[in-house]
């Protein structure tokens, strides 16, 4: 009875809500006792159903699916570790339940067709090869870059967004996660790209732009002055209210810094998500990652990169992990996140990333010499020079004896 199932992957088990028909309630799953009198025995008889009763006939459904779409769609209970998830129904080969947005939907059909017609395949809701995550446009690159394209519009946590970007590196996939919101937990955490929020009918123009506003970096490095290389200083904090305020310590850094807040590289400023989702996936824009934080340099800024600092060796596997959290409010991906996965949100500044810094040198000391080139003595009262002998025989002012003899 079970094996015309489409089983979910694991980034696929989230936390749905579950109802069941035959006690007119949704399951509390996380509780032993579904949240009901009797749930322990209900349990054991909806577990006693597997490969008897068929999935649609066993009572259990999706409360959004019905009061959202007005469909009643099947769930069946999927076991992970200690804890239940409610899963909804499909056959082999059919798409998962999705409530996607319209424009979420307009920025796939976009980056595949952009993608298709430079010349590189893109399939729309496509599995990585161990089926353990869903791309929402992958696309066959160049020397083998497998590179998936994942808008992300709704509210997740960061744990979240690095859980699910796992799931995709250790399927050998280059993920570039567009956000359109400037303070997204998941900005810095996944390689990313932000793009301002478009409506669906302007997304599906492909004349129109798509403006890159953040996500790409350059390398910067000289005197952190007015006269040197950097724009401001590294270590003053950005106050985006007022973002033409400087500062300068004096020093000397190298930094990687968002190509639109640099002063020094020309044309970024006018990049476009066509642009460069085409030039990441000809392997001309490469993600790095540093001390935590992801992002993409230019292939030519990646090797500057490189040769200065080395590639960066903290990026370790994290163990394959189920997505936890309380999803009651929707059964779909795309949605805000509950009150149990929500992060606080707090406002972003500068993203510029310190790779180097050296202090001001500090000049030596002057010592002061007199005419003859010969060192002047320092006056035994104030240390400053003083070329006349006491009464003792030692440097002194005679301003500065008055004074200690009053």
């Amino acid at each position: 009875m079970d094996d015309d199932l489409q089983i979910d992957s694991d980034e696929d088990l989230l936390r749905n809500p579950v109802y069941y028909e035959r006690v007119g309630r949704n399951l509390d799953l996380d509780r032993p006792d579904l949240g009901i009198p009797g749930g322990q025995e209900i349990l054991s008889t909806l577990l006693g159903m597997r490969r008897r009763v068929p999935v649609e006939k066993r009572g259990l459904i999706c409360p959004d699916c019905r009061d959202i779409r007005g469909r009643r769609v099947p769930m069946y209970l999927v076991e992970r570790g200690d804890m239940w998830f409610a899963s909804h129904y499909r056959k082999p080969g059919e798409k998962p339940i999705s409530h996607e947005s319209d424009e979420h939907l307009a920025r796939k059909e976009r980056v595949a067709k952009d993608s298709e017609d430079h010349g590189f395949p893109a399939d729309i809701e496509s599995l990585t090869a161990d089926g353990h995550a869903r791309l929402d446009v992958l696309i066959s690159g160049a020397d083998g870059i497998r590179l998936g394209y994942e808008p992300q519009l709704s509210s997740q946590t960061a744990r979240g967004m690095r859980a699910r970007e796992g799931f995709r590196r250790r399927s050998g996939i280059q993920s570039v996660w567009d956000f359109a919101d400037p303070d997204h937990a998941g900005i810095g955490t996944v390689p990313y790209v932000r793009t301002p929020n478009l409506p669906a009918s302007v997304i599906r123009v492909q004349k129109n732009p798509i403006p890159v506003r953040d996500g790409n970096f350059v390398l910067e490095e000289g005197k952190c002055s007015p006269s040197g290389a950097l724009t401001r200083c590294p270590d003053k904090p950005y106050d985006p209210e007022n973002p033409t305020d400087t500062g300068y310590c004096g020093g000397w850094h190298r930094v990687l810094v968002p190509a639109h807040q640099s002063s020094t590289i020309t044309g970024e400023s006018d990049l476009t998500l066509t642009q460069f989702i085409v030039e990441a996936a000809a392997g001309e824009r490469i993600p790095f990652q540093r001390n935590g934080h992801h992002g993409w340099l230019p292939a030519q800024q990646w090797h500057r990169y490189v040769e200065a600092n080395g590639p960066a060796l903290d990026d370790k596997d994290r163990q394959p992990s189920v997505r936890q959290g309380d999803r009651r409010d929707r059964c779909t991906e795309d949605r805000p996140a509950s009150e149990v996965r929500a992060d606080p949100k707090q406002r972003r500044g500068s993203r510029t990333i310190i790779l180097e810094s050296r202090p001001q040198e500090a000049e030596a000391a002057r010592v002061p010499v007199d005419a003859s080139g010969q060192t002047i003595p320092l006056c035994r009262f104030c240390g400053q020079p003083a070329s006349l002998p006491g009464p003792e025989g030692l440097p002194e002012h005679y301003s500065c004896r008055r004074e200690q003899e009053a």
